[in-house]
């Protein structure tokens, strides 16, 4: 599974040039939750939603 369409949430817009717009998710992690806190602590920034596929 793969997180896509990440929007972060940035004060920068300098920083969208090193966020990433999609991120692969580990296996056996399908809580939408636990998704949102794995993005927010594997990039060290919040976010204000993505797609999953």
């Amino acid at each position: 599974m793969k997180a896509i369409n990440i929007i972060w949430d940035i004060d920068n817009k300098e920083d969208l040039n090193f966020l990433p717009t999609e991120i692969e998710i580990p296996k056996g992690m399908i809580d939408e939750e636990e998704i949102s806190d794995y993005l927010s602590n594997e990039i060290e920034f919040c976010h204000c939603g993505f797609e999953l596929v």
